[in-house]
């Protein structure tokens, strides 16, 4: 019983050093990649920094509720239209 606790508890701090090398491995490559691409040490780190930045989403632009004038019945286009002028 407590061997076998033992055990699981080796497993799982190897299963959780393998996920964290995998992770650090591929932050390594890609910084051996940026290095590649880059021409001077300028670009490398204008690279590495667009990697750390989140994108800016726009922000969703709402339609106008806007109707056509040929939709709207008379009237109530003569309402709205002495409504504007006073």
């Amino acid at each position: 019983m407590i061997s076998e606790l033992i055990l699981s508890g080796i497993i799982g701090i190897l299963l959780f050093i393998l996920i964290w090398e995998k992770r650090e491995n591929k932050k390594e490559t890609a910084r051996f990649i940026n290095a590649l691409i880059a021409r001077t040490s300028d670009q490398y780190r204008d690279l590495e920094l667009t990697a750390k930045v989140k994108p800016i989403e726009p922000p969703i632009q709402k339609e106008p509720d806007l109707v056509p004038e040929n939709e709207i019945p008379d009237k109530k286009f003569e309402d709205i239209i002495k409504e504007i002028i006073g």
